[in-house]
């Protein structure tokens, strides 16, 4: 099955070493943003997590899914990884994110490396500005959280495996990551089948065979290592019947949960088209490449189609499944964006494979379907970036208008909008928002028909209109990141200030030590001051925390409760807690049991009130 390329012409105006060049510039714009981010970012609760609980499993004895010991929510590789990296290199932030950006970088070249192999050298260069000119992704992946891990593995594995006459150790290895990579975060399960499928299709059932024994060996060695508490990581998916026969080994469903978030359809959407906009050629690119699914003959070649249907049955699997754990739940609906991070450089590697192949001669209701997802995605961009834009929207002047007339001089658009409607501004900033974005649509859509009339008759509008909305977003990308693509702390080395806390919290607090920490979500700082010891269940703060239930089954699966909360507030050696946190604490800090040590001010991010109280018990 041959075609001619339909991106020859582009290959043919312009020299190859200048697309390599393109592809080299964006890795080092990607390298920029990254190491910018690491130092400005505040960490998180899931950061201090994975590389506090993993610095305890690398050195201090602990292992995954020990009982009375660390909550391990996640599968193992998500924190043996960071936990050995920091036993090797040193502790800290600097080393996690770091890590991070490493992991960041060689799923660039990844990427290229298979967008070269599969679309040539111009669709390789875009596949890698599409990450390095999407700030809010990058951010994401500049965190020592398992976002960049996990895109360096999905990219690794598709380098190694799509295409033809792949080598057999290469295919192994495949199978061996997509193994590993379900033990870095189980959610990531459907990667092994769906590969071997592919395998199976494109290289023969030995390739297939050796690549799924290599990934069905990682899973089973872990689990032999972790048997039989493991098993809660799947206890969750299991039918009831099933999952009773671990009930012994699952979490216990003792006690109130406090984290229980209620999000109505309009937060779903939200988070929904967030996530648009942020992978915006990936998730836009998806929809136009499927829309404009190319016919068989429009090919360069079998391997080529093969590997653009693996890759968009794999990526619309991993956003359905991640849908479900996100925007369908109460836990995290707003995890959508960073959860499709973990494989939006799957869908960007579909649009490399698929654009020189895009049906040219759309059929009318092909186009109809086209414009209606163009004016969807315009109008959920609107309506998701209302807090960088509906403010400004609602401080426009507009004319006055009395009684159908209007009057002399001019107001603004909520005191318009106000006065016609009962409504909160944050309601009308939605709306403007919203509205604003379905109008750009339309007004980029008349564009578009009118560009390709008087420059372009010959073409399909349905293909110009493709071409016009990816090329756009790709360019726009930084722009759609809004607020979510800019440091955190500008002005402020977030590394450095971490490392100065903790060093301080090593050298007042004897080695030994037991602490109460109420010193924030993140708990980056102990990083530096590993001689002191935590009531394990607060790593996860909060999110392990029950009222009631039994205090001794909740312990041996890494939670805490209210009773097991004043305990430990009675025996702690110290109390560390964040200032802007004391004023509640306040009570159970009496001058009569704790003295407060001197105040250190070094704050451990921008945020106002972020320095740690340090109290010892008399």
């Amino acid at each position: 099955m041959t075609a001619t390329p339909a991106r020859s012409s582009l290959t043919d105006k312009w020299p190859a070493w200048l697309a390599g060049l393109l592809a080299v510039l964006g890795l080092a714009w990607y390298v920029w943003q990254s190491a910018a981010f690491a130092r400005t970012s505040i960490p998180d609760l899931d950061e201090g997590a994975y590389l506090y609980k993993g610095l305890l499993f690398a050195t201090q004895g602990h292992h995954p899914f020990e009982t009375f010991g660390v909550q391990t929510n996640k599968a193992p590789l998500a924190f043996l990884i960071p936990g050995t990296v920091q036993a090797v290199f040193g502790p800290g932030l600097l080393t996690g994110r770091g890590l991070a950006i490493l992991f960041g970088v060689l799923s660039l070249v990844a990427v290229w490396v298979s967008a070269r192999r599969l679309g040539g050298v111009w669709p390789a260069a875009l596949a890698v500005w599409a990450l390095a000119l999407s700030p809010a992704v990058i951010k994401i992946y500049s965190s020592g959280v398992t976002q960049s891990s996990i895109a360096f593995f999905m990219a690794a594995i598709l380098a190694l495996s799509l295409g033809e006459r792949r080598p057999l150790w290469q295919l192994v290895l495949a199978g061996f990551l997509a193994g590993a990579v379900i033990m870095v975060r189980q959610n990531m399960v459907i990667v092994l089948p769906l590969l071997v499928l592919y395998l199976w299709w494109q290289h023969g059932w030995k390739s297939a065979l050796w690549a799924g024994v290599a990934g069905a060996a990682v899973l089973l060695v872990f689990h032999i290592l972790y048997w039989p508490y493991i098993m809660q990581l799947w206890t969750p998916w299991m039918p009831g019947g099933i999952a009773s026969l671990f009930a012994d080994y699952s979490l216990p469903s003792d006690g109130k949960v406090m984290w229980n978030p209620q999000i109505d359809v309009i937060g779903r959407m939200l988070s929904f088209f967030q996530g648009v906009r942020f992978h915006f050629v990936a998730m836009v690119g998806l929809g136009l490449g499927l829309l404009l699914w190319p016919k068989r003959r429009a090919w360069i070649a079998t391997e080529h189609f093969r590997a653009a249907v693996f890759l968009a049955v794999l990526f619309a699997g991993l956003l359905l499944m991640h849908s479900w754990a996100s925007i369908s739940n109460d836990y995290c609906v707003f995890c959508f964006t960073p959860y499709v991070a973990f494989f939006s450089n799957v869908a960007i590697l579909f649009v490399a494979v698929v654009w020189g192949a895009f049906e040219r001669d759309a059929h009318p209701w092909r186009q109809v379907l086209l414009v209606l997802l163009v004016l969807a995605v315009f109008t959920g961009i609107g309506f998701s970036a209302f807090e960088d834009i509906g403010d400004g929207l609602l401080t426009l002047s507009v004319p006055r208008i009395r009684d159908g007339w209007f009057q002399p001089g001019f107001t603004t658009l909520w005191d318009v909008i106000s006065n016609k409607f009962v409504l909160e501004r944050n309601t009308a900033e939605k709306i403007v928002s919203t509205a604003a974005g379905a109008l750009v649509g339309l007004a980029f859509l008349l564009v578009v028909l009118l560009v390709k009339r008087w420059k372009f008759p010959r073409v399909n509008f349905g293909y110009s209109l493709a071409v016009s909305i990816l090329v756009l977003g790709l360019i726009l990308s930084p722009l759609l990141a809004g607020s979510a693509g800019r440091p955190d702390c500008v002005d402020m080395d977030v590394i450095a200030a971490n490392e100065q806390v903790g060093r301080h919290l090593a050298e007042v607090i004897p080695p030994g030590s037991q602490i109460y920490w109420n010193g924030g979500l993140s708990v980056a700082p102990l990083l530096y001051a590993p001689q002191v010891r935590i009531y394990l269940p607060q790593i996860n703060d909060g999110y392990a925390y029950r009222v009631g239930g039994d205090s001794q089954e909740l312990l041996k699966y890494g939670l805490w409760n209210d009773i097991l909360s004043a305990q430990w507030k009675q025996e702690a050696d110290y109390v560390i807690v964040e200032a802007w946190r004391y004023p509640k604490m306040k009570a159970d800090l009496p001058d009569s049991a704790f003295v407060e040590l001197p105040r250190f001010r070094v704050q451990t991010s921008c945020i106002e009130g972020s320095d740690l109280r340090i109290f010892q018990r008399k």
